[in-house]
Formats: structure tokens, C-alpha cells, sequence
């Protein structure tokens, strides 16, 4: 492997300092330990006000302590619902739904529970599939901690109309997962809500997962409780302040991560087992969300397809999940890696229901990622960007009945495309646009794809070619993520995180007049193009290089032709 890229670290006052574990004793790491538990803000920030708030996200770090003495009642809930329901929608956004997300796709209901359905999108596609359920037989789990989400109200608002239409008493085909005393929890009890299940308040969306945000869509799942409870245990017990550092489940993998991103290698690649695949869209959350600002921050790469050492940059390293006894479908890939001296930590688990132990460890080496960094990993400030900017938009389309986004026609494909002082070409021409946005890119940037398209397989199957092609003539690495899921997901590292990064924005025709959401006036395709429309603003104020295309109804067909203009874009640039 070649030598490891110059990379330019936090070491002035505005930034911080970055803090190296292997510059500390055995008992400094091991207090540093003993702080995290003890809850003790003081150990991110001196800053009085942020410890303040620091401490209010730290219950946590309690584990499966907290969710326990609860698995009673979630089962005899789980088992009240699968009496009466054919389907369960679980309606969230970040840390409300990508939990769940990971435990409907790598488990499933079990025999004799009803279907699982996670809505984290405002697609109209998506809304139509939810549409299509018996809506009198289904029942909906809306899930804000704010009880402010606006994707998740909207998503109550309309199903709640279309349930009032069936049914004298919609309020038994839903319920509310929200902190105590948020607006979601009055609307909940106005409304005679079948049940309201309370956030805890002093933990954040992201760390949430061994809360009821993860227990309760597991029992409605029909997973077995106990044992999720019992391998979250075993994880707590050995990320304590009684275990030394260097066998400290938590406290290693914090070291590994940290000692890369020193030597520069902040790209954060995951080579997974297919089995497995789901559970890292939940890490590129807690990653992402929680390093990803103040300019720096650890990239997590999701979803890119394996490639041999020699389509990788000196800038990533990699970490391997797999399961025990199926180690062998990318081991070849792995050992190969290893010759060509790039740094990989294997996690094999044991059995799927390790993913509630893995959850654990992963938030343990974060929050210590935050302390080595000087980052406060419990904050998300950059995000509010964006919402402010689909704010202003929508209310703008409220009023007037446009947006006033005028795109540049490509005449040969009828494709808009939208560009400002991010990416400059001397005429507006989709492919002088192309070639410029590639050209001069240097291989340690990443390339984001970002699509507010219909989540679908197939969908995320073409991006996957796209970014198989960037890394191939560009050696850099690639990100992907559906709009407006990775606003509540990653969204945070884009705008806030490393700066060499470039992003390309695809939205589409496609308005469904019948789907108003009621109280707003505009449907849901409005709400997604506003978000597409505020993040391109959000993005181009943080100075990243960033175009937006607007392809047409037939979207499918349209990407098919844009990996022709990419590849000659890349050959050319």
C-alpha cells in the first residue's frame, strides 16, 4: 500500500485537539472509561452550557438495564396487536426508524405476526404501497422523540384520514413512541390513541436502539426478548470500567477507529455479510451524526459493492462483519486486503441476534471516538440547515403555488438540472456540467449520491453501478442515500463534516394530486422536492460542490442513460 495521504488535523482552538490513546497510560484510559459510565459530561466539553446538554443525551450508557424490567409489557402489547392487526406500519425517520428498519430486514415477523412495513420516506411510490395495506387492519406506530418530525406527522396525517374513513374510532389503530410532554404525546391522548409509549428523555434518537425504539418493534416483530436482553448484556459486561482497556470490547474498537484516523485513513469501509448488510445503515447514522462536524469527522462507506486493494486509496480502512460459519464468502477479498497492508477488523458474530449486543459496543467507541476527537458526538448542528430551507421553500409554495426553482433543460434527454456558484461552467450544458463536477477531483474526496426517488432495490442496485465506476477511475470512495432519509441519517457529515466531498442531488416529476396531507396543503411529492430543493441550498452555503438533476416520470429508465453521460463524464474529466 502506498503512503498513507497528508491529511490536515484539528489542532487549533476553534477545532479542538485530537487526543491519541496510545499516548495514554493504562489508568488514564481506564478513568476515561469510569467518566463515560459515571455520565459525566465534563469529559467532551468545559463549556458549561453544552455539559448541560450533553447530559441530558446519557442514559444510554445504562444499556439493557433500562429495558428489561419492560419486556412484560411490550410482549403482552405485541401480543394484543397480532389478534387484531394484518399489518404493522412503523412510521419514523433516523434514529425513530432505522433500528426497526435493520430488525424487519434481517429477521422478519415471525410466523403468526402481522407484516412489517417501516415508512421512512415521504415518496409518493412509497406512500401508494402503504396505501394498498387493509388500512382497517393495519395498525400505526408513529415514532417521533421531538413529536415535531414533520415527514412522521405528515405521515399521521394522512393515514389518520384515510383510517377515519373506515373506522368510528381510529384512534384504536394507532399509537405514539414520543417523549414525555412533546406535542405528539397531547395529540396522542386528544385523539384516544390506542396507547402512548414514552421516549425515554434523556437519550438521543440515535442511541436509542436498546429502548423501546428497538424492543418494541422487536416484540411486534415476534423476536425473541430475552434473548436480544441477554446478548446486550454480555456487550455491557464487557465494555465496563472493570474490564481493562485493551480487552474492553467498546474501548478497542474506539482505539482502532481513531488510531486510522490519525494516520489518515478516515473513510470507514464496510465489507459485510449479505445477512448482516441491513445492520449497517443503523451505524452509518450513529457514525455519521455523531463525528461528522466542525469540519472533520470519520466517513462511514455503506453499500459500495467489494472491489479488489487496487480500486481502494490509501484513505480507507475497512471492518468486516460476518457471521460465524459464513466467513468464507468474502474472505479471499479480506486476505488480499491484508497483503496490500490496509487495516481491517473483523466483528463475526454469532448468531443474527447479536446485532442488539453489536449496537452497544458501537455506541460505546463512539461517544469515546467524540472524547479522542473533541467533538461533542451527541449534537447534530448542522442539520437544522436544511430544514429551515425546506421551510421557507414550502411556505413560499403555500402561498404562491410555486416553488420558483427554474432548471436548465437538457434538450437531448428533457432532463432539468440545477447548478449555482458551487460547480461554475462558462453555458449551461448538462454534460460541460458533468465533466466539470468530475474534473480536478482529488482521490481522497467521496462522491455522494443523493436520491429523493422511491426507496426500491432496484433503485439502489443503479446507484450501486455509479459508484462502482467513480471508484474505479477516481480511487475515491462513494456514498449513497435515499432523500429524505439521510437528513435524519448522514445528512449531518455532508454539510458539516471533511470538505473535500462532491454531491449530486436526483429528484423527478412526479406529483400525485390526491395526496394532500391534511392541515398543509401540498402533497408529498411537494414535501419531498422542497427538501431536495432546501438540502442543494444547504449544501451550496456550506460551500460544497453540489449540482441537483431532475430527471423524468419514467426515473428508472432515465438513470439506466445516466451511467452512459457518468462514464464518458469520468473518461473525459
Amino acid at each position: 500500500m502506498a503512503n498513507v495521504p497528508p491529511v490536515i488535523r484539528k489542532t487549533y482552538k476553534d477545532f479542538g485537539i485530537i487526543k491519541r490513546p496510545k499516548n495514554m497510560s493504562e489508568e488514564e484510559k481506564q478513568k476515561l472509561i469510569e467518566k463515560l459510565f459515571e455520565k459525566d459530561p465534563t469529559m467532551f466539553t468545559s463549556d458549561p452550557e453544552i455539559q448541560e446538554k450533553i447530559r441530558k443525551r446519557l442514559d444510554w450508557i445504562d444499556g439493557y438495564n433500562y429495558i428489561q424490567p419492560k419486556l412484560p409489557e411490550l410482549k403482552a402489547f405485541a401480543d394484543e396487536i397480532k389478534k387484531e392487526f394484518k399489518s404493522v406500519v412503523w412510521c419514523g425517520m433516523g434514529g425513530s426508524s432505522l433500528f426497526p428498519l435493520v430488525l424487519n430486514k434481517i429477521f422478519g415477523p415471525a410466523e403468526g405476526y402481522p407484516e412489517f412495513y417501516v415508512l421512512d420516506t415521504n415518496d409518493p411510490e412509497n406512500i401508494k404501497e402503504i396505501e394498498k395495506l387493509d388500512l382497517k387492519n393495519t395498525l400505526f406506530v408513529i415514532v417521533s422523540k421531538s413529536g415535531t418530525t414533520v415527514e412522521t406527522l405528515s405521515h399521521f396525517k394522512y393515514f389518520w384520514k384515510k383510517v377515519s374513513d373506515l373506522s368510528n374510532e381510529p384512534g384504536k389503530n394507532f399509537v405514539a413512541l414520543t417523549d414525555p410532554g412533546s406535542p405528539l404525546e397531547k395529540l396522542a391522548k386528544d385523539l384516544k390513541f390506542r396507547k402512548v409509549f414514552q421516549h425515554p428523555p434523556f437519550v438521543g434518537g440515535r442511541y436509542a436502539a436498546l429502548t423501546e425504539v428497538g424492543f418494541l418493534a422487536a416484540a411486534l416483530l415476534g423476536l425473541d426478548l430475552e434473548k436480544a436482553v441477554d446478548y446486550a448484556k454480555k456487550m455491557y459486561e464487557a465494555c465496563t470500567p472493570d474490564i481493562p482497556w485493551s480487552y474492553n470490547l467498546g474501548a478497542s474498537l474506539a482505539e482502532f477507529l481513531i488510531e486510522s484516523y490519525i494516520l489518515g485513513q478516515d473513510k470507514l469501509t464496510f465489507i459485510t455479510d449479505p445477512i448482516l448488510r441491513p445492520f449497517v445503515l443503523w451505524l452509518e447514522q450513529l457514525i455519521a451524526e455523531s463525528l461528522g462536524k466542525q469540519l472533520t469527522g470519520i466517513v462511514p462507506v455503506v453499500g459500495e459493492s467489494p472491489g479488489s486493494p487496487t480500486v481502494y486509496g490509501t484513505d480507507r480502512v475497512f471492518v468486516y462483519l460476518t457471521l460465524k460459519g459464513r466467513e468464507k464468502i468474502y474472505q479471499r477479498l479480506i486476505n488480499e486486503l491484508r497483503e496490500e497492508a490496509f487495516r481491517i477488523k473483523t466483528i463475526s458474530f454469532e448468531d443474527r441476534y447479536e446485532v442488539f449486543a453489536e449496537v452497544y459496543r458501537w455506541m460505546i467507541a463512539i461517544a469515546l471516538c467524540g472524547y479522542f476527537m473533541s467533538l461533542n458526538p451527541f449534537d447534530e448542528p448542522d442539520v437544522v440547515l436544511t430544514k429551515q430551507k425546506t421551510k421557507e421553500l414550502l411556505e413560499k409554495f403555500k402561498k404562491e403555488k410555486d416553488f420558483g426553482i427554474e432548471f436548465y433543460l437538457d434538450e437531448d434527454t428533457g432532463w432539468g438540472f440545477y447548478y449555482e456558484k458551487t460547480v461554475s461552467i462558462e453555458y449551461p450544458k448538462f454534460t460541460a456540467l458533468l465533466k466539470k463536477f468530475f474534473k480536478d477531483m482529488s482521490p481522497w474526496s467521496f462522491v455522494g449520491f443523493l436520491a429523493y426517488l422511491p426507496e426500491d432495490e432496484e433503485v439502489e442496485e443503479i446507484f450501486r453501478d455509479f459508484r462502482t465506476l467513480v471508484r474505479e477511475k477516481r480511487t475515491c470512495s462513494t456514498v449513497f442515500g435515499f432523500g429524505p432519509r439521510y437528513l435524519h441519517s448522514s445528512g449531518q457529515l455532508y454539510k458539516g463534516g471533511p470538505i473535500l466531498c462532491r454531491f449530486i442531488i436526483f429528484t423527478r416529476k412526479g406529483r400525485v394530486e390526491e395526496q394532500v396531507i391534511p392541515e398543509e396543503g401540498y402533497t408529498f411529492w411537494d414535501q419531498q422536492f422542497a427538501q431536495a430543493c432546501g438540502d442543494f441550498r444547504a449544501l451550496e452555503e456550506k460551500n460544497r460542490q453540489v449540482i441537483m438533476i431532475y430527471l423524468t416520470e419514467n426515473y428508472k429508465e432515465d438513470l439506466r442513460k445516466f451511467y452512459e453521460y457518468l462514464k464518458k463524464a469520468l473518461e473525459l474529466g
